[in-house]
């Protein structure tokens, strides 16, 4: 495994740092979603990163995908927003263009590349959230569509999707199935609820999503009928890891600005950095970031290679979130009481970060899966 960064991934980090830096700070955004932010990142190119030239996107590898995401973590303050992107591409565009017919990615792929359609998944229920195969929304053959009844909560990207994959029963127990639909909100019998307000990724819109009658044609099954359970692993795997790519990046900006704080605050005559209680906080951001990085492009090496990192993924998710939380937890300690403060931005990050032990499967899940697959090898 290689592990040095070609010169036109370098440029290519550059690119989107310096990209970042001069769209996507606008502070009048941190708390709502920007149709004029998502219209800037739609011309630079960055929703089609991995989709295939022949649908307008860049064609690059899942590494220079992560390089990129972690480097728009690290540029871009605005969390929520990146949210909404992650959403859009890696499980929203990126199932149809993996999972979808050629008829599929032929009608929404060019559009979605071009910013021009918004992206979302539902799977999650008011009754079924890690335990997604709980889920009661049904999905009826009649003639040439099929009729969704239900409810999906906690949408990410729901008041502003236009496109939602959604996952539905089509065999009911013992032999549970369930497909993935692609459903347009301009479908007669789709609505989402009112945004939910949340303690963090305020720009990040998210609802509930109503499902009363809704007729699919069935040429917008993804895959096969009743393989919906395939799918949505999938799904989950690349959610798991390029949702929290950028979160790597968000580390590093909170630990530089911890360095900061450390080398130019005084106390007692000298900086406080030189204070191991300080010190060793700034070394274990290091060290997890360090350690995340790696594991974040071995699941790239994975899924370039066409390789399953279901396990990999459970493990970055679990790492990179308990870290990622303890960075923002630390640094608000090094701040002291600026870093209580809305002025100097560290209180909204470990917002934005608590969520994360949540979202994409709990942690409690993710060691679950970890120990069960551990095991598993082990007999």
């Amino acid at each position: 495994m290689e592990f040095s960064l070609t010169k036109e991934q370098k440029e290519f980090r550059q690119e989107i740092i310096d990209f970042a830096r001069e769209n996507l700070n606008d502070s009048r955004y941190y708390e709502e979603f920007s149709m004029d932010m998502w219209k800037k990142v739609s011309d630079f190119g960055l929703l089609g990163i991995t989709i295939g030239e022949e649908y307008g996107g860049l064609g690059e590898s899942y590494e220079t995908a992560a390089i990129a995401f972690e480097s728009l973590g690290y540029a871009c303050k605005n969390n929520g927003f990146i949210f909404v992107i992650n959403n859009h591409i890696w499980v929203s565009q990126n199932i149809i263009y993996l999972y979808g017919s050629k008829e599929l990615k032929d009608k929404y792929l060019p559009v979605m590349v071009e910013g021009k359609k918004i992206g979302a998944i539902a799977i999650t229920e008011a009754e079924a959230g890690s335990d997604a195969f709980s889920m009661t929304t049904n999905a009826v053959e009649d003639g040439d569509y099929y009729v969704l009844n239900g409810t999906k909560m906690f949408i990410s990207n729901g008041p502003i999707a236009d496109i939602f994959i959604v996952f539905a029963v089509t065999k009911e127990a013992p032999d549970k199935k369930v497909t993935a639909f692609v459903v347009e909100r301009s479908f007669e019998g789709v609505s989402t609820g009112k945004d939910i307000e949340k303690m963090g990724l305020g720009a990040c819109p998210t609802s509930e999503l109503i499902l009363n009658n809704v007729r699919v044609p069935k040429e917008n099954v993804i895959g096969k009928l009743n393989s919906g359970g395939n799918i949505m692993t999938g799904a989950i795997e690349w959610e798991r890891c390029f949702e929290f790519a950028p979160h790597i990046g968000v580390m590093q900006r909170v630990m530089e600005e911890s360095i900061k704080q450390a080398n130019g605050r005084k106390q007692f005559g000298k900086p406080i950095g030189v204070n191991q209680s300080v010190s060793h906080k700034i070394a274990e951001m290091e060290v997890g970031i360090e350690m995340a990085r790696l594991m974040l492009y071995k699941i790239a090496w994975l899924k370039d290679n066409k390789k399953s990192a279901y396990l990999e993924t459970s493990i970055f998710k679990l790492f990179v979130s308990e870290n990622y939380i303890k960075a923002c937890r630390d640094a608000m300690q090094i701040l002291g009481a600026y870093g209580y403060t809305k002025e100097y931005d560290m209180e909204r990050e470990l917002r934005d970060a608590l969520a994360c032990s949540i979202y994409s499967g709990t942690n409690e899940m993710q060691k679950n899966t970890i120990y069960n697959m551990a095991n598993a090898r082990c007999i």
